[in-house]
């Protein structure tokens, strides 16, 4: 067959027509795929597949149109077909494929455009240059350098991190999507609110060392950059700087002179010691996570004292060493003058090393915080760092502790805002913004908060028992935090749940029950409301058998918790939540007297004019010492301040818990709780 006499049979067998045809059948189809397909976080690999497919489809459909005619009888053979009958048919067919072909595209472009709920996911500000850089994947043979890649990956963050033009997600945040695992870049790109994407891959063999990196557009998955270097492992640090600048480049952000040396900056000499602060690190930074959290703190220490003796010159190290003892002393979970000491010296060495970090300035803010309570000198220290630090989250949460301790609630409100735009997987970012809400009382505010948590892709069993406690505070509601606690009875964290499992079974008088949840759990020690007191276990033990009408069982388990609470202060003399607790243990135990004193002596200490946090709390100690004592009178008057400050006196407490019963009936005592009630709630 000549070419001239090919190329009309082609025209003849409506080839040609059908490959018009398919394109832009194909083309609707995929169009449709992608805009579709997200929505219901379908993974990426899902949709490459089906696009592959749809070109994989054209050669079939050329194979089938020579073959092959579609007439009004059915399909036939090309060679069964009388061409005139079917000319008319033919050009009416290929017409409507087009038009079917557009209508199909521009509804599923509206299906996927109108369908993705955007108000559910972080909203992506293309404004701002922003990037998520998802952990590294271990190609090595050698399983135990996943280590080492996540070392990789945390030290571009890092130097990413650096650069005040860029927003980049935190550690903790981009720790949760695990390499290895399917990742729909789109979704995680919405979850993140970023408009870019750094993967990559690292392969170590004895002194060789290949990492691979990957820029990716998240707003339409579409890779923009890549990279391989191929180095010795003494080049890591060298390559992780190259790679950070490489991605400032390709974002056209600004580099400062200051912010490239510190990029440039090599941390420490020895990967060994490198590796071993990066384990101490990722504990440091997730302690609110573990279930022990002073074991795990004194864990890190152990690996970053050997990081330190491998570099004694290891800035860094020096800085989470500090940290570390810092949070030892702060939760109480060993206040001896040995830890303000060694924190202390550890801060000092990091700034003989480099007067000029901004990492052992914060350090330095952090520990005048922590152990000494100097909120002055701490903010002084955090102005230092902050130019250095612009994507710290440690360094937002602490500028909003100290605000909001202040009393500048409009700032911390700010800072643990802008902690959770940048890290918004951290429990710390978004339990000190929805805490903060509670402190206000927008409780509906604290609820909306962990929605946009659990939208970004949390799901652990901790937040949604937050948002239902919550509630349970907003209203009186206490449905759906029972529901929550009922879906996941293993749920125990750092003791938080046991005691709002003891008191629902306190609502029901189910006394067995609230004893049986207090003895399964292992914990000594339960988080109070606001995470930062721990009640001994007797405390709740006497709760529970005051409220059962058991005089000899309460008073036993009072005593106990009294010597303690008595042993704490010997530790820690003057610390005023131990001694408001006292007041109210010394309450129960009918010492009026020395009740009140102890309570007062507290609020000396911890005047709301010094911490209106603390403040709050100890004053909140004096008016249960008042209830408990029967000076109804002055209780009342206590809560009556207490409504008109920000603090955990709030509407759901008031009215369900325990420690507020004598006061209930009381015409005043009522009065502040409808005050308190959400709008068209007085009851």
């Amino acid at each position: 067959m000549n070419p001239k006499t090919f190329f009309g049979e082609l025209k003849r067998r409506n080839v040609y027509k059908v490959a018009v045809a398919y394109l832009v059948a194909g083309w609707a189809l995929a169009q449709g795929v992608a805009q579709v397909l997200p929505v219901f976080s379908v993974p990426n690999w899902v949709i490459q597949l089906l696009v592959v497919l749809i070109i994989l489809g054209l050669p079939v459909a050329l194979g089938l149109a020579w073959a092959f005619e579609l007439t009004p009888e059915g399909l036939k053979r090309t060679d069964e077909v009388d061409e005139a009958t079917a000319a008319a048919h033919k050009k009416r067919a290929w017409l409507y494929v087009v038009i079917a072909s557009a209508f199909v595209s521009i509804g599923l472009f509206f299906l996927g455009r109108y369908t993705a709920t955007p108000a559910q996911h972080a909203a992506v500000d293309t404004s701002v240059k922003s990037i998520a850089v998802l952990p590294f994947e271990n190609l090595s043979d050698d399983k135990q350098n996943t280590y080492f890649a996540d070392g990789v990956q945390d030290q571009i963050l890092t130097n990413l991190g650096r650069v005040s033009e860029l927003r980049v997600i935190s550690h903790t945040t981009v720790r949760q999507y695990k390499s290895g695992e399917p990742r729909n870049l789109r979704e995680i790109g919405r979850q993140l609110g970023v408009t870019h994407i750094l993967e990559g891959s690292v392969q170590r063999a004895r002194d060789r060392l290949r990492i691979n990196a990957e820029l990716i557009d998240a707003r339409t998955d579409s890779h923009i950059w890549a990279e391989t270097y191929d180095r010795t492992a003494a080049d890591l640090f060298a390559i992780q700087s190259e790679l950070a600048q490489s991605i400032v480049t390709q974002l056209k952000a600004k580099l400062s002179p200051q912010q490239k040396a510190e990029i440039e900056e090599r941390p420490t000499q020895d990967l060994d010691a490198f590796e071993l602060y990066l384990q101490a690190k990722t504990i440091i930074d997730s302690y609110i996570n573990a279930t022990d959290v002073r074991a795990a703190l004194l864990q890190a220490l152990k690996s970053l004292d050997e990081a330190i003796k491998r570099d004694p010159n290891f800035v860094s190290a020096y800085c989470y060493v500090a940290r570390a003892n810092d949070l030892l002393y702060f939760f109480d979970l060993d206040a001896t003058p040995e830890r303000i000491t060694l924190a202390e010296n550890a801060v000092n060495n990091a700034l003989r090393l480099r007067p000029d970090s901004a990492e052992a300035h914060f350090a330095r803010a952090d520990y005048l915080f922590r152990c000494l309570r100097d909120y002055d000198r701490a903010l002084e220290e955090l102005a230092i760092a902050r130019p250095g630090l612009p994507n710290s989250t440690p360094f937002f949460i602490l500028s909003g502790y100290i605000n909001r301790r202040r009393n500048h609630f409009a700032d911390a409100e700010r800072d643990f805002s802008t902690a959770f735009a940048i890290d918004p997987r951290n429990p710390n970012a978004y339990n000190l913004l929805a805490d903060t809400y509670m402190l206000e009382r927008r409780l509906m505010d604290t609820v909306h908060v962990y929605d946009n948590v659990l939208a970004a892709g949390e799901t652990v069993p901790i937040v949604r028992f937050r948002r239902t406690a919550s509630i349970l505070y907003a209203t009186g509601d206490a449905g759906p935090v029972r529901d929550v606690l009922t879906k996941y009875p293993e749920m125990e964290f750092a003791g938080g749940q046991t005691p709002f499992r003891v008191w629902m079974a306190i609502l029901d008088h189910d006394y067995a029950a609230a004893e049986k949840f207090l003895a399964e759990s292992p914990l000594k020690d339960f988080q109070d409301i606001d995470l930062s007191f721990y009640f001994p276990k007797s405390w709740y033990e006497a709760m529970i058998a005051r409220e059962k009408g058991d005089a000899a069982k309460a008073t036993a388990a009072f005593r106990e918790c009294r010597e303690i609470l008595a042993q704490r202060l010997l530790v820690k003399p003057e610390h005023a939540r131990t001694i408001a607790v006292l007041a109210q243990v010394d309450a129960a135990l009918g010492k009026k007297d020395l009740a009140i004193r102890e309570a007062q002596h507290a609020i000396d200490l911890m005047p709301t004019s010094k911490d209106i946090y603390d403040g709050a709390l100890v004053l909140e100690g004096l008016a249960q010492v008042y209830t408990w004592t029967g000076d109804r009178d002055r209780a009342i008057e206590t809560l009556q301040k207490l409504q008109m400050m920000p603090g955990y006196t709030n509407y759901g407490r008031l009215k369900l818990h325990p420690l507020w019963a004598p006061l209930r009936g009381d015409p005043r005592f009522e009065k502040i709780v409808a005050s308190l009630a959400p709008k068209g709630q007085t009851k």
